[in-house]
């Protein structure tokens, strides 16, 4: 069980991103007051990416447009965790690689498939934005759902039935940008998997928080934590995983650069199975590097969007 103080930190940090202070007077009279008749437009790019670092921003793919990702996840950087210069702190390594697409059904709703190196999972993905924030904040948040679908094909003696190697992942992605430069997430996740230790869950309930602080007109800080509920003890011992980095646009593409003690990219594996602390140099360099393809209705296939977009 964790300690109440980590809980109550949790619980002030929600209500510090998402409430609004009860003696707000002024805030509600104008409010009160504002022209009920004046239309609404949506809140543009909460979240630049569809990725932080280890959790999914609400963002989703536009109609008939492809998102392609690669992802790649290297090994401990610190000597006490099995890095330091042999490895050149972690770049001999390859941890986890992902390689990713979403395609937009519609704005709203979009489908996706992906492979990762790490436990050769295959995901089926489904994400569709309930919910978006509005300028007037007559809607004050983003809600956006995704769930997923994991199946292992790689060879292993405990693996003796399909339904060993099958897992899924659920979530509700709840965002608000505050201004053009902070955005701030929180997201309630539900996992399950098939074939678990004696020792372990089945099934993980867990909170993340995620943000974005824009520093220059095409770079930005972001940061993201995911917190376990209730984790038994086990060995070796899970840590919840942090991580930090700098998002970079440039025209079509958006590069991340970040560092993490996830021990893998999948909500399914990172989620349940970070062995790798902060504290004893168990963190890794990542990246994400996304390129966007629309269709072109022209006929004549896959091309960029126009810059800006």
């Amino acid at each position: 069980m964790k300690s109440l103080p980590i809980r109550m930190l949790v619980f002030v940090f929600i209500l510090a991103a998402f409430g609004r202070p009860a003696a707000a007077q002024d805030d509600l009279m104008s409010q009160l007051q504002a022209d009920s008749s004046a239309p609404s437009e949506k809140t543009i790019a909460t979240f630049k990416g569809f990725k932080i670092v280890n959790i999914l921003s609400p963002e989703t793919v536009k109609k008939k447009n492809l998102d392609f990702r690669i992802t790649h996840l290297f090994g401990n950087m610190g000597s006490e965790s099995g890095g330091g210069i042999h490895t050149l702190y972690g770049f001999d390594q390859s941890n986890d690689i992902r390689i990713a697409f979403m395609y937009g059904i519609n704005d709203r709703f979009n489908i996706g498939f992906s492979r990762l190196k790490r436990d050769e999972n295959l995901v089926g993905e489904l994400k569709f934005k309930a919910l978006e924030q509005t300028t007037d904040n007559k809607m004050p948040i983003t809600a956006t759902i995704y769930t997923n679908m994991a199946y292992s094909p790689k060879e292993d003696a405990n693996l003796t039935k399909t339904a060993y190697r099958m897992s899924y992942c659920t979530q509700i992605i709840l965002a608000k940008k505050f201004s053009p430069q902070f955005s701030f997430e929180l997201v309630p996740s539900y996992l399950h998997r098939n074939l678990v230790a004696p020792d372990d869950e089945n099934d993980i309930l867990s909170v993340g928080v995620g943000g974005r602080f824009k520093v220059t007109r095409s770079a930005a800080i972001i940061a993201d934590y995911v917190y376990d509920f209730d984790r038994p003890e086990l060995v070796p011992k899970r840590y919840d995983p942090i991580g930090f980095g700098i998002e970079i646009e440039t025209g079509g593409h958006v590069f991340s650069l970040m560092f993490t003690n996830a021990s893998g990219i999948l909500e399914n594996d990172y989620i349940a199975n970070t062995v790798d602390n902060w504290g004893d140099g168990g963190y890794k360099f990542s990246f994400h590097i996304s390129r966007m393809f629309s269709f072109d209705k022209s006929g004549s296939g896959w091309s960029k969007p126009p810059a800006g977009k």
